[in-house]
């Protein structure tokens, strides 16, 4: 005959049982489904990216579309038809911009605060870009402006303008800087001080924005496929250059082109390189700079270690320029 103690602590060790197996049961429905997101992962994310109708950019839209950003995709009207695709398979939203221009600037920041519904990016990313190859000492005045205004002077306008849409969104500025800041590549002395400057800028701008929770980032690219240069280096262009010219040598042509294709003989498709960017930027990489393309993160090292004689010598050796160098020693010896 049970007593009502004994009643009373069966139903106790019943209610203890019961209790153990529904903390049993939470413990495997958290484990065996996926987790729920906070309201921050929930919340829709905005990339913005300049020169997105070709190359580097075009990839980079494409890819940060599938990671579930809504990009904002700024080109000049003349080629803004070529982001048409974009548009179509992932929504991207196409804005005529030359960055050079803060009238077309302060319009694109209009339409994206609108877009995003008071002002909001969680990437800014300055890619635009264009290359002209020259000897140093000829480098004609407009085409040194021109590739100034849009590598250098172009993205700190767009970080100046969007900045505190970054700071509000805690988010990352990217610069597309380049191998050529890291090693010396005849011929195209003003893309190279381009990059580098545009790397010093990022360098000062990283730590400038940490109190913010923004993180910046300089991407040392090597070589990717792109037509960047192609329309300012045609044959007929680069012939001309050097009718007059002291270094009009046997072999010279030659390496002018080889400088002037080597991206798209060396490198590696931009879809490839936007999907290992994408990947390091969406973690969160602690770094200010990240490498991609052909031999990125090798030739910075080439640059950072190896004696300026020896690289000069690699890169004569690699771009076809021995022959006219050699030329150009026995025409000037006297």
């Amino acid at each position: 005959m049970m007593t009502p103690f004994s009643l009373h602590k069966k139903k106790k060790s019943n209610q203890l049982y019961l209790a153990f197996r529904f903390v049993l049961f939470c413990l495997y429905f958290y484990i065996s489904t996926p987790k729920l997101k906070t309201m921050a992962e929930q919340k829709q994310k905005y990339a913005l990216i300049t020169g997105a109708s070709s190359g580097i950019g075009y990839s980079l839209a494409k890819e940060f579309s599938k990671n579930n950003y809504k990009v904002f995709g700024l080109s000049p009207e003349s080629v803004l038809h070529l982001q048409k695709p974009l548009e179509k398979e992932f929504g991207l939203i196409s804005i005529a911009c030359d960055i050079t221009n803060v009238n077309d600037i302060e319009n694109a920041k209009k339409i994206i605060e609108k877009e995003t519904n008071g002002g909001y990016l969680d990437i800014l990313y300055n890619n635009a870009g264009i290359a002209i190859g020259y000897p140093a000492i000829e480098i004609p005045v407009d085409k040194l402006n021109k590739i100034f205004q849009i590598n250098v002077l172009g993205h700190i306008n767009m970080t100046q303008y969007f900045a505190p849409f970054i700071i509000k969104a805690k988010g990352s500025i990217i610069f597309t800087s380049s191998v050529a800041a890291r090693v010396p590549l005849s011929w195209i002395s003003a893309y190279s001080a381009t990059k580098s400057a545009i790397d010093a800028y990022a360098k000062t701008l990283h730590g400038e924005m940490e109190p913010f929770g923004v993180r910046v980032h300089s991407v040392i690219t090597g070589g990717v496929q792109t037509p960047i240069g192609k329309d300012d280096n045609k044959l007929d262009d680069v012939e001309k250059i050097f009718e007059t010219s002291p270094y009009n040598v046997d072999g010279m042509i030659d390496s002018v082109l080889s400088t002037s294709n080597m991206s798209m003989e060396r490198g590696i498709p931009p879809d490839r390189y936007a999907k290992d960017l994408v990947a390091k930027i969406t973690k969160r990489s602690k770094n200010f700079n990240l490498y991609g393309g052909s031999h990125g993160y090798l030739l910075h090292l080439v640059g950072l270690y190896f004696p300026l004689w020896l690289i000069e010598f690699l890169m004569q050796l690699i771009f076809k320029q021995l022959t006219p160098f050699k030329n150009i020693r026995e025409k000037y010896q006297n």
